[in-house]
């Protein structure tokens, strides 16, 4: 039977999806289990792999495949057959097409031989507090994401064409001011905290063995749906990360502290979320934008949901911390509930972006926005980096690093060339915290459920509401369609008043 012109587009799109895993494969190796004198081989591996991806996406055939089913230049349907996510699909491969063949092949090679050659450079710089010594490669992948940038093309800010590879339609004129009116209450509400007592958590300091950390981790994954070994995997790397290579292959990593078991299990928990966000895509779209997360915002939503909405949440710790005293019972055996709950939501800031707190986690992000902004418009150099950073720390913070490796040096995303990728971390805590009020009206018992260890049902509202969706709806469209409104700060705001100064007995 011939093929209808959907399924030949699906046919070629599935040929990117195996080639793209193929490149996440040999990525997530490089960061996991890759010897270190490869380097230079795996960097001409993805360099080749990423070329080939390129290619499928931008050949002819898909070109004319694609153009069969919707009209290239104006996006009109040809197709009066396709479903309603079928219209949707074909929508998003042409907008992620026009932004391909805007990338010549040559640029494509380039741009992965110096991210792969940056991030192993980082890696060292980091272990050595040696900025000095990345900034040349810092400066090579700068440069050509503002190259990136202008071939892609902007209106206002070269910018806003690197935040929508990870956030579509999102420009930097929208996260100014939101940010802004971010910024000021998370500051007067750490500066009321900080008034107060700081809570006891020397505790949570204190040595537990790897096999421990892990063995209690994958229970915790086991909990949340995850079948280990089956469809995921959780391994150890430099900076934790999730990569979905298919429904059925998720590849989670997470960095072990030798005296602190917590950095472990909430990295495992944020990992977690994005875990089930890639394998609740709906397999049967495989090679369609259907089968791929609608934004870095929304995947971030996840990840921020299950880490601190439920993973520091009281109930979820009144079902997990008995089994934690009875896996690790010195010293947990002999410390309270209550106090377990205050210590692992203590709020004190720290140098750190992937050890911080709720309430100061984000003036972390701002920090780095401002950043990246600074370098693409071209208002930061590179060198003036570190100062920089220092800068913006003690204005948001009050703290500055001493060492690189604890400040400019401490993420892996800008030798990667994932620049406009920060400020998704943000907007995923507040889709989340949109979200999450609409999950707890709609599951007003959802506390009772949790602290019996039920959490099945967070799962499948997630799968209902965000998951099985793929690439259907806009980020804005999705944001609506849940919470009935436009994306605020407020809900996260409210959520993080509410608790925090009930925590610190801060009159409301």
């Amino acid at each position: 039977m011939k093929k209808s012109p959907y399924d030949s587009m699906l046919e070629l799109g599935k040929t990117s999806s195996l080639l793209s895993s193929v490149q996440s494969l040999a990525e997530w190796d490089l960061e996991t289990y890759m010897p270190k004198d490869a380097i230079d081989v795996r960097s001409a591996q993805i360099e080749l792999l990423a070329n080939l991806v390129h290619k499928s996406k931008t050949s002819k055939a898909f070109a004319k495949a694609l153009n069969t089913v919707i009209d290239l230049k104006t996006g009109e349907i040809n197709d009066d057959k396709l479903s309603p996510p079928q219209i949707a699909a074909v929508r998003e491969w042409r907008r992620d097409y026009l932004k391909c063949v805007k990338l010549p092949a040559s640029f494509i090679k380039q741009y992965a031989r110096t991210v792969s050659t940056a991030s192993h450079a980082w890696k060292t710089a980091k272990s050595h507090n040696d900025f000095k010594s990345f900034a040349p490669h810092l400066d090579k992948v700068v440069s050509l994401c503002r190259k990136k940038a202008d071939l892609l093309g902007f209106k206002d800010h070269p910018y806003d064409a690197l935040l929508d590879l990870y956030e579509p339609e999102m420009k930097a004129s929208y996260l100014t001011p939101l940010f802004e009116q971010l910024k000021l209450p998370l500051k007067q509400l750490l500066k009321e905290i900080k008034s107060k007592p700081a809570i006891k958590d020397d505790f949570l300091y204190y040595h537990c063995p790897k096999h421990k950390q892990m063995d209690f981790c994958e229970k915790i994954l086991q909990k949340m749906g995850f079948h280990q070994g089956e469809t995921s995997r959780l391994d150890l790397s430099a900076h934790p990360f999730c990569t979905g290579m298919h429904p059925k292959d998720t590849r989670m990593t997470t960095l072990i502290h030798p005296d602190n078991i917590t950095f472990a299990i909430f990295a495992v928990l944020h990992e977690g979320g994005h875990g089930l966000y890639s394998q609740g895509l709906p397999v049967e779209h495989y090679g369609s934008p259907l089968c791929e997360s609608v934004s870095l915002g929304i995947d971030e939503s996840q990840s921020r949901w299950w880490e601190t909405l439920i993973g520091q949440s009281d109930p979820f710790w009144r079902y997990f911390f008995p089994i934690l005293q009875h896996h690790v019972p010195d010293p947990y055996a002999h410390i309270t509930f209550e106090n377990f709950y205050r210590a692992i939501n203590s709020v004190k800031p720290g140098l750190i972006r992937i050890e911080a707190d709720e309430v100061t986690y984000n003036l972390h992000i701002i920090v780095r926005f401002e950043i990246e902004k600074g370098l693409i418009e071209g208002s930061l150099k590179t060198k003036d980096i570190p100062s920089f950073w220092n800068e913006k720390m003690r204005d948001n913070l009050g703290i500055a690093p001493q060492f690189d490796g604890e400040g400019c040096l401490q993420d892996i995303h800008w030798s990667l060339g994932y620049i406009g990728y920060f400020p998704t971390y943000t907007l995923g805590n507040l889709y989340a915290a949109q979200f999450f009020s609409v999950f707890a009206n709609t599951f007003p018992n959802w506390q009772e459920k949790v602290a019996q260890g039920d959490l099945a049902f967070i799962k499948e509202w997630l799968h209902q509401n965000i998951h099985q969706h793929g690439r259907r709806y806009t980020p804005q469209e999705l944001c609506k369609r849940i919470s009935g409104k436009e994306l605020s700060e407020k809900p996260f705001i409210e959520y993080l008043v509410k608790k925090y100064k009930a925590l610190y007995d801060i009159t409301l």
